[in-house]
């Protein structure tokens, strides 16, 4: 599911050799709403957006002459996706979609105390009274949701090949026999553990650590390196972590401990996040404290 993006963090990227100069013969524009917005550029794109669909963008939101967020700054240079949604208030910027097309370049922007005075949220303490907010967006493609998640499905199933090649090969070069599950996580238990295995909806506790494949550590509770020595807590199976995770520790006993072998399908995908990179196969080593 594509998430919305906070209109006071969501920001156009030009870092890829866009740019965005003023038009001197074109003016701002308003909405009904009260968003202002100006074609610095026009695309060949000549399908309108509707309710639903996934737009590819790249945003550079600023405050003043501040920049707050530059989406390829973030997302590694790759466009982010933006589900086209109804307006929260008069002048959301999800307005301003409605008015794109793939390919253009525009920018929208509304006075700071405007926006504070929509949306009910404080100024943050930089922004000066006359401060605009300003969104450079541009719309790279425009896709049905369905076809959004079809070319993710296929995109995922193409890497995951990959990855089960990548893994067999890391098997055989350090003579590992892990058993695999039905979708495609790999796993050794060193330690059986005992009673039941835990369900969807439970509280589980876990110590882990995290490794990629070149042996980097990336992450861990246990190693006081990184500076949160303490059991991980949370509900199994739903999703506040990364599906890896939520199958393979239903494969545990309480008291065992295990490594997980994860593609990234199962892991961060095509993201990047933090440390670990864009279709990154994960490798955890965990133990199952407890659960309830």
């Amino acid at each position: 599911m594509v998430k919305r993006i906070s209109h006071l963090t969501l920001a156009i990227a030009l870092g890829t050799g866009m740019t965005f100069s003023s038009c001197a013969q074109e003016e701002y524009k308003t909405t009904e709403g009260g968003l202002e917005y100006k074609y610095i550029k026009k695309g060949k794109g000549l399908v309108a957006p509707t309710l639903g669909d996934v737009a590819e963008l790249n945003v550079i939101f600023r405050i003043g002459d501040s920049v707050i967020v530059n989406t390829l700054e973030m997302n590694n240079g790759e466009p982010v996706p933006q589900m086209i949604q109804e307006p929260m208030f008069p002048g959301d910027l999800s307005e301003g979609m409605m008015l794109m097309r793939e390919g253009d370049q525009i920018t929208f922007r509304m006075l700071a105390d405007s926006m504070s005075s929509k949306t009910g949220q404080p100024l943050p303490p930089f922004a000066k009274s006359g401060d605009y907010f300003s969104w450079d967006v541009t719309m790279l493609s425009l896709k049905s949701q369905e076809q959004m998640e079809k070319e993710m499905a296929e995109q995922a199933a193409k890497q995951l090949k990959i990855d089960h090649g990548l893994l067999e090969d890391y098997f055989k070069k350090n003579n590992i026999s892990p058993q695999k599950t039905e979708s495609g996580i790999y796993y050794v238990i060193h330690e059986e553990g005992k009673g039941a295995n835990p369900q969807a909806g439970q509280m589980v506790s876990v110590n882990y650590t995290g490794t990629k494949m070149n042996g980097e550590k990336f992450d861990s509770n246990v190693d006081p390196a990184f500076n949160h020595v303490e059991p991980l807590q949370f509900k199994l199976g739903q999703g506040q972590v990364i599906k890896g995770w939520d199958e393979g520790l239903t494969l545990l006993k309480r008291g065992a401990k295990a490594t997980l072998y994860i593609p990234s399908s199962l892991a961060y995908g095509a993201q990047s996040q933090g440390a670990i990179g864009p279709n990154e196969i994960l490798i955890f080593e965990v133990e199952l404290l407890d659960f309830n």
